[in-house]
């Protein structure tokens, strides 16, 4: 079986900056342009660099404080499969996290910081309360154990 590393990353940061905004100082700061797309069917700044997929979304974090989320997968399709075309494809799973809130912060001047438990439970408590409001049609399922299994995204 085929063994891969997947690099993914989580950070948050408390702004009341508009989202393009933080967008242009993070794309400054990585090198690389976002422009608007989706993250989970949601409105996002969206970018690839290195074959990661980054989003940046504005939430709710604890409290109702206007959080900007930031989070990065493997986007490169070509990690699903083994080099021999299988899908026979074991993964370690490797988490920038802390290296990427130290790179911003120095890069943009701003604190960034590495979501907790409880950051996550107030996001998603937001996300709940605004699908509700909305009918049902945002984020369908998404629990914490999803989080677990496969990061923040």
């Amino acid at each position: 079986m085929m063994k891969r590393q997947k690099i993914y990353f989580s950070a948050r940061l408390d702004t009341d900056e508009e989202l393009g905004q933080v967008a242009a100082r993070v794309g400054q700061a990585l090198n690389c342009t976002f422009a608007r797309g989706e993250f989970q069917r949601g409105r996002a700044e969206v970018s690839k660099v290195f074959g990661l997929k980054i989003s940046l979304v504005g939430v709710f974090g604890i409290g109702g404080k206007d959080v900007v989320k930031l989070v990065g997968s493997v986007g490169e399709n070509g990690f699903l499969y083994a080099p021999d075309g299988s899908d026979q494809v074991e993964y370690d799973r490797v988490d920038i996290s802390d290296y990427l809130v130290d790179l911003l912060t120095i890069r943009t001047g701003l604190q960034w910081y590495r979501p907790t438990p409880e950051d996550r439970a107030a996001e998603r408590k937001a996300a709940r309360g605004y699908d509700d409001w909305l009918g049902g049609v945002g984020t369908q399922g998404w629990t914490s154990a999803d989080e677990e299994k496969f990061g923040d995204w």
